[in-house]
Formats: structure tokens, sequence, C-alpha cells
């Protein structure tokens, strides 16, 4: 019955050549039908879908969903006859509608299966081409393997492949799409900042003090020396120098005088040295402190950016 459809489809509906698209149309027509009875079924599909396109004609649209259906293109077979059911010529639609009822059991489908609620706007695709994202609807497809990808701006994308078989229904389901991470950003080093030189007011201080000490320490031991030559010239006197032994006074007198000259020194000395090492530490403790080491750290966030210092001040 197919057969005699096609060939009635042909007769009925193939019009005289007028121009060379139609006879193009034709002879890959004919090609078709010759590869169609050789078997060559991809190459005979090839050229009636070439020569439906250039004229489209219900012949052509008869002997290609017969191809098709060789092929194992069983959706795209039983789509043609039913739309052959409806646009052949009368006599014959009740013919194509039968060769469409028969496939139809095996036309396998797929169903998108997702929640609206928790999913974003999702862009679907099957090998490349977009199709309809509704999700719980049966569509027809081809047996073979597939892949399917689900995108939505903003969100990673979700990449999976599938198989369809004849007569099966296959439910796909797509996860909840989430954002990407945002990747670390990198922090660059910090910048360090060394110590402050030392204030120049300490040094002198410290010197200051070095110094008056060394001073004050000299007049401390002139006065231990003095001390010293005082009871000398005592002992000489007999421990009274107002009563000396006059064969002993020229000895007595040039202890007193020496003790009197160191004791002179100490005085001074004791005196500079205290107020130098008094002058000294005021300067060392008035001086302004040597700034702590300062870290200076960039610091990159995905909504912000700034620095953050850190030392002491």
């Amino acid at each position: 019955m197919k057969r005699a459809l096609v060939l009635a489809l042909v007769i009925a509906s193939t019009p005289a050549v007028a121009d060379d698209t139609k006879a193009r149309a034709v002879a890959l027509f004919e090609e078709g039908i010759k590869e169609l009875k050789a078997g060559n079924f991809e190459q005979a599909c090839a050229s009636l879908k070439q020569s439906n396109e250039l004229h489209a004609d219900s012949g052509t649209r008869g002997s290609l969903a017969r191809c098709y259906e060789k092929l194992g293109k069983i959706m795209s077979s039983w789509k043609l006859w039913v739309d052959l059911s409806s646009t052949a010529p009368k006599n014959l639609r009740a013919d194509a509608a039968a060769n469409a009822a028969k496939l139809e059991p095996r036309v396998p489908k797929y169903v998108l299966k997702y929640s609206l609620g928790t999913s974003p706007r999702l862009s679907i695709t099957i090998d490349g081409a977009a199709v309809d994202p509704t999700p719980n609807v049966a569509v027809a497809i081809d047996p073979g393997k597939y892949t399917i990808e689900a995108n939505a701006a903003g969100y990673t994308g979700w990449k999976h492949e599938f198989t369809v078989v004849e007569g099966k229904t296959e439910e796909i389901e797509i996860p909840v799409l989430v954002r990407p991470k945002p990747e670390p950003q990198p922090q660059p080093k910090p910048i360090e900042q060394g110590p402050a030189p030392t204030s120049s007011r300490r040094t002198i201080g410290f010197w200051t003090m070095g110094a008056g000490g060394a001073v004050l320490l000299g007049g401390v031991v002139m006065g231990v020396i003095a001390k010293g030559r005082y009871d000398d010239a005592k002992d000489l006197c007999g421990g009274d120098i107002d009563v000396c032994d006059p064969t002993r006074l020229d000895e007595s007198q040039a202890k007193v005088d020496s003790a009197r000259t160191a004791g002179n020194f100490a005085t001074v000395g004791v005196i500079v040295g205290s107020a130098a090492v008094v002058t000294g530490l005021v300067l060392f403790v008035t001086a302004p402190k040597a700034k702590q080491a300062v870290a200076i750290s960039p610091v990159l966030g995905t909504d912000s950016a700034g620095v953050v210092v850190r030392g002491g001040f």
C-alpha cells in the first residue's frame, strides 16, 4: 500500500518542469528513488530532502517519509506522514494518515524534568539546536544518542548525554543551576616600611649622660684623693694641723695644699658631671621615639577595595 501511495503521489503532484530549479529538483528526486531502491538510504534521503527543498510536492515528501523510515528516523517519517494526511491530494490523505498511525507507537519521546520555582530561566539545546524548555511535555524525537545542555545567564551550565530508542519516552532530569563561586583575588604582598632613623636628640642625650657620668666619677675620685691627702697632713702633725710640729710644718702644708687643689677639682667635677648627667637624661627621655615598622597591605575583594595598615605609631 505504501509503495502504491508514493507512486500515486508522484503521478498526482509532480508538475511539468518549467525551469532549471524544477529540473534540478526532478533530477534529485529520480536519483533519490534510485538510491532508495538500491538500499543506499543515507544518500537517498539526502537527495530527496534536497529535491523537496528546491521544489516541494507531495510525491517527494512521501518518498522522503518512506526513506526516513528505512534509515531509522521514525519521528521524521511519522511527521511527514502526519503532514501529508492534511496536505496531500484528498484521495491520498487516508493512506497518509494510516501510515502515520502505524508509525506513531514507534516514535520515541523525551520529557524535560525540572522545577520552575527553583531554576532560573533556562536556555536548552539538544545537539546545539534550541528546543522548547517547557518541562513535563513529551516531545517526539528520532532514535539515537544526543547531548543536551542547559544554561542561564549568571549560572554554571549543565551538560548531559542521553539515548532514546523506538517506542520509549526518556525523562531528562535537569538539576537546579547554581551561580559560580567567585575566584579568590590574589592579594598583593604588603609594602614594608622600615623603622625611622633614631632621633639625633636621643643620641646627643645618650652621649651627654655618658660624658657627664665620666666627669662625675672623676670628681668623686678627686674627692677621695683630696680626703686622703688631708688625712696624711693631719698624720704628719700628730692628728692636729693647728699644733703641728715646726719640723713637719712645711711637709704638712704641702699635703694640705695638694688636698685643697684635689678638692677643688672634685667639687667642679661633681657639679659639672651631675649637671651633664641630668641634661643628657632630659634630652634622652624627651626625644621623639622611633616609629615602629609599618606594613601597608592592599586588599582586593569582589565588591570592594582598600588598604590595611599594621604597626605602631
